[in-house]
């Protein structure tokens, strides 16, 4: 009994502290380790009141319940209830991942008969190979599925409202703060805030938005024709994936720029509207805006 219940600790304690580990991971919480590990002790302690009948009610669900909250709570010490509530079902994402994977990779390659006849201990089921395998699976599916809401919350950190005027119109749109763009208006050392032609159609002169549909005349031509109605300059613009070349922009009026949670509130009417043909993302916004541009502007 001594031997089965030394593995048993030392099973439960590993199994407990790779879980709290990868949710750290996972979660990126940047917990240290050595309140994994104590966490991981409790949590293997707490186990072995399954062999006792007076404190069996201590295994029941919502004991259980109760015990995983508390024990979260304790490791990661969330601020707020949200981040919280994100760390608890990450773990017990992982954990029903690694309880199912575990069942059945070992129902896969156990005999069910020598189990149900004894021929099998009960703790040779669940082997370290098979743990090992159901943790990765575990671990990857829960990768797969947090890395998507990581990438979310990550970009809409950097996405803001946008509100560009000119010419008595207004369109809005989200534009993405990006720190790679660096463009710049070659003529008048402008930054440039690029933006889908879509989104500008309300702004854009009809010659110019035709030109952008089915181009039968050349960007100087169209250059030439609008100098005096709708003023366009010509920028070198490189998007990823594609080759440099040019698009034409134009001076709005004014932009507005609003992120209440990020503090930010802005006008800027020193800007290029770079005018992009086609899709900058999929991702919900529509425009690229130099992080200068509201770095600079908050700093006058």
């Amino acid at each position: 009994m001594y031997i089965i219940l030394e593995y048993y600790l030392v099973e439960n304690f590993a199994i407990n502290f790779l879980l709290l580990y990868f949710t750290n991971r996972i979660t990126k919480s940047n917990i240290k380790t050595n309140r994994i590990l104590i966490g991981a002790i409790i949590t293997t302690l707490y186990s072995l009141t399954v062999f006792s009948p007076y404190l069996y009610f201590l295994s029941s669900f919502i004991v259980k319940l109760l015990f995983s909250i508390l024990i979260i709570y304790m490791i990661f010490r969330s601020k707020n209830i949200k981040n919280f509530l994100y760390q608890w079902l990450c773990f017990y994402i992982l954990s029903f991942i690694l309880a199912g994977a575990i069942i059945s990779i070992s129902s896969n390659f156990t005999n069910i008969q020598k189990i149900l006849s004894r021929e099998v201990n009960l703790f040779n089921i669940f082997s370290i190979k098979h743990i090992l395998m159901g943790l990765l699976l575990a671990v990857i599916v829960s990768i797969l599925v947090f890395e998507y809401n990581h990438r979310k919350k990550m970009l809409d950190s950097f996405l803001l409202d946008a509100v560009i005027h000119h010419r008595g119109e207004e369109v809005s749109l989200k534009a993405l703060i990006d720190t790679g763009n660096s463009l710049k208006d070659p003529l008048t050392n402008m930054r440039v805030f690029v933006v889908e032609v879509e989104k500008l159609e309300a702004i854009l002169p009809r010659e110019l938005m035709e030109y952008y549909k089915s181009p039968q005349r050349t960007m100087e031509e169209v250059l030439i024709d609008l100098r005096e109605e709708f003023p366009l300059t010509i920028i070198p613009f490189r998007s990823i994936g594609n080759e440099a070349g040019l698009i034409l922009g134009f001076k709005p009026d004014r932009v507005e720029l609003k992120a209440p949670d990020k503090g930010i509130e802005l006008e800027i009417d020193d800007i290029i509207i770079g005018i992009y043909n086609g899709d900058l993302s999929t991702d919900g916004f529509s425009g690229l805006l130099d992080y200068e541009s509201i770095v600079l502007k908050e700093e006058i």
